[in-house]
């Protein structure tokens, strides 16, 4: 089955949302904000100026679930139901042409230093040129080699924003 390419305009900004972001999006704080769901907003609203392609590895539909489940388990209200996909959307295959792109990534001292499903993160994100949106600071080891928007800073405004001034 061929692999649905990435959309390669110049200036296309990539995003490959980390299942942390994803989640942080289904759980505002106290005043209903979120910076996941400030920065999926402000894509879509252009205040982030450009075309734009969010990236939603596969691994991370079954993390969300996952996630979603161990909320539920300790009593936490959040919604299961959960729709991103949309024509600015693409789900990216794990699939053994991944693997094989990411083969010199692995062995690099930042990229050995994370653990599980982030590796895979964080090689997408440095392969398609994307930002890695996250809300895990252990992202911090790949930002020499990667685009990081850690969202911890943005817990309470969207300060991310920097990022993106033109």
């Amino acid at each position: 089955m061929p692999v649905t390419p990435i959309r390669s305009k110049s200036n296309l900004k990539k995003f490959v949302w980390d299942t942390s972001a994803l989640l942080n999006i289904k759980e505002p704080n106290v005043n209903g904000y979120s910076p996941g769901y400030s920065l999926f907003k402000d894509l879509s609203d252009g205040w982030i100026p450009g075309p734009y392609q969010n990236i939603f590895p596969a691994i991370g539909a079954f993390e969300l679930n996952a996630s979603v489940s161990r909320k539920h388990r300790e009593g936490k209200g959040v919604l299961r139901e959960f729709y991103l996909l949309d024509d600015n959307s693409v789900v990216y295959p794990i699939d053994e042409a991944l693997i094989r792109r990411s083969a010199d990534l692995v062995v690099l001292d930042s990229f050995a230093k994370l653990r599980g499903a982030d590796l895979i993160f964080a090689c997408i994100a440095h392969l398609e040129d994307a930002y890695l949106v996250t809300l895990d600071n252990h992202f911090d080891a790949v930002a020499g080699v990667a685009k990081v928007v850690n969202l911890n800073g943005s817990m309470e405004s969207p300060e991310y924003r920097e990022m993106f001034r033109e």
